[in-house]
């Protein structure tokens, strides 16, 4: 696809954790992108990509129910990230809510005559319940709403989402809708993430913050299942879901990388390439250890959207090259004369 051809990309929750990748490697592709975010983060990222003329930050009050009409103007492709976020409403409230703000933008943007639709799904299903498209995180409307786990409730808004958009595909053959379903997300924050989080956020590290607290040494807190994915692998992907497909490519597409998340392994490579930190590193004796039994079909995704196997990041790379960049974040913040500890609470 030559840069002239290359469509306005419409990006959701542009100023988070993913989002924020995605429109650092689309604008490094050549693409215009429009971003958005709500309230004070707009001016955040404005700031972030202030020297990419091909990038304009926007306001949408409300992802679930605000008018598009305007911010879609022009734009050729949506890639939709921004996900309802835990404990604002009760639990049947924001179920509802997400369900519904998941097809409410995609009405505005049938509306607005988008055809390319890609989206950040639901985390895939644990290894023990399968990779598959057809495998779904085992937990009913019932459970999310009658439990008392954000987690479980996040996890519940975020697959019925998905399934509302998968009848909406079946029902609007004309729009070309994909979802990538990744598991848990690390890796380094894209250049100018330092402007997003100009002092300590820690919500702002979205699961990313489970590799932050591995500098502390009394840290006990881990994800709480194996599979991994490196932020600028799922960024890679959802890019590769703008290009023309082919009709009967893959709807919905659970990647996992092939690498895996031992933190006791990460742990050991952290004091090994980085000494001057062994005294801040967690106990590896205290992170859980799992079995890995399943593998994703990397192969079906390469086919489908030519990411390649041997592209993957390692799991040494997304551990080393994510301190990495929490240690410049936190240079960022010391030269402010900030003060801050790794938190102690789960990031997620």
């Amino acid at each position: 696809m030559s840069s002239e051809s290359k469509p306005l990309v419409f990006v959701t929750g542009a100023s988070g954790f993913i989002g924020f990748e995605i429109v650092h490697q689309l604008l490094q592709a050549g693409y215009p992108v429009r971003g958005a975010a709500r309230g004070p983060k707009v001016a955040l990222l404005k700031k972030a990509f202030q020297n990419h003329p091909q990038f304009e930050a926007v306001e949408v009050s409300d992802i679930a129910s605000g008018d598009f009409s305007t911010a879609l103007k022009g734009v050729g492709a949506i890639i939709h990230t921004a996900a309802p976020l835990p404990g604002r409403a009760d639990a049947e409230t924001a179920l509802k809510s997400a369900i519904e703000g998941s097809l409410h933008i995609l009405r505005e943007a049938e509306e607005a005559g988008v055809k390319r639709f890609v989206a950040t799904g639901s985390m895939v299903t644990f290894p023990e319940n399968g990779y598959g498209p057809d495998d779904w995180v085992p937990v009913t409307k019932e459970q999310a709403v009658e439990g008392n786990n954000v987690f479980i409730l996040y996890t519940a808004e975020k697959k019925f989402g998905e399934q509302a958009v998968l009848d909406f595909a079946d029902s609007h053959p004309e729009m070309d809708i994909t979802i990538f379903c990744p598991p848990w997300i690390f890796g380094p924050f894209a250049p100018g993430f330092e402007h997003i989080v100009p002092e300590p956020n820690f919500a702002a590290f979205s699961t990313n913050g489970f590799v932050y607290q591995l500098l502390r040494a009394d840290n006990v807190n881990y994800n709480y299942s194996p599979g991994m994915l490196d932020v600028r692998d799922v960024a890679r992907l959802h890019i590769a879901g703008l290009n023309p497909l082919t009709p009967d490519h893959p709807r919905r597409v659970p990647v996992v990388s092939q690498y895996k998340n031992d933190w006791r392994e990460a742990i050991a490579f952290i004091a090994k390439e980085r000494p001057e930190l062994r005294e801040r590193l967690a106990d590896p004796s205290k992170a859980p250890v799992w079995s890995h039994s399943r593998s994703p079909d990397l192969v079906a995704v390469e086919k489908a959207f030519g990411i390649t196997l041997d592209s993957y990041k390692t799991w040494k790379e997304t551990i080393l090259d994510s301190v990495d960049s929490f240690l410049q974040l936190e240079k960022v913040w010391t030269d402010k004369g900030l003060k801050f500890e790794v938190p102690t609470v789960p990031p997620v």
